[in-house]
């Protein structure tokens, strides 16, 4: 019996934690929210992959510049990403390609 509850409870943590891993991922499929871009590299990735491509772009982009967390630019993450006052001028500080501006 007592061999029984622990495997259910073991079940049990290992599908919340299936469950919360599979839902705070972006798939392939998922088009990005935004519709107006700043950055080109953001919506060229978007348009190739959606919110998928866009964040591994985003997660590329920190490595080289030796961004430690995407809180430092983002007040939210996903699903919306909305960024702080600050986040397109520390993009472009980092090196980042902005649109320019017709």
């Amino acid at each position: 019996m007592i061999k029984a509850s622990i495997f259910a409870s073991i079940l049990t943590i290992a599908a919340a934690v299936g469950l919360a891993t599979w839902s705070g991922t972006a798939s392939a499929d998922e088009p990005c929210q935004r519709k107006e871009f700043k950055t080109e590299m953001v919506r060229d990735a978007c348009a190739k992959g959606g919110q998928k491509a866009a964040k591994d772009a985003m997660k590329a982009f920190m490595k080289d510049a030796k961004i430690k967390s995407c809180n430092q630019c983002h007040s939210k993450l996903a699903p919306s990403y909305e960024n702080k006052p600050d986040a397109v001028d520390q993009f472009k500080k980092a090196g980042g390609k902005l649109i320019e501006a017709k």
